[in-house]
């Protein structure tokens, strides 16, 4: 790709701000000291075990939402949960 232009301004046309009167300052050197951390597996405690609990049993829910639907309320876009005996006056 090929781009043609002034490196000085952005390609919206906005002058870029430029780094020609500032000096950079040295950075200082600074040593890293190293220490040796040695340590035995003995000491490192392990996450405590729990005992197995099975899900709760939720096979209710299913069998409750049997007896209803799920319609938009009067054409407003808004949803209504209706009981399967009135889904024929669903909109009116």
């Amino acid at each position: 790709m090929i781009v043609q232009g002034s490196m000085k301004y952005t390609t919206s046309g906005r002058k870029r701000k430029t780094n020609a009167g500032r000096k950079i300052k040295p950075q200082q050197f600074v040593s890293q000291s190293v220490t040796k951390q040695v340590v035995k597996l003995d000491e490192i405690p392990s996450g405590k075990t729990t005992s197995y609990k099975p899900m709760a049993d939720t096979s209710y829910k299913l069998e409750e939402s049997k007896k209803f639907t799920v319609a938009p309320a009067y054409n407003k876009g808004a949803y209504q949960v209706i009981p399967r005996g009135d889904v024929e006056w669903i909109g009116k």
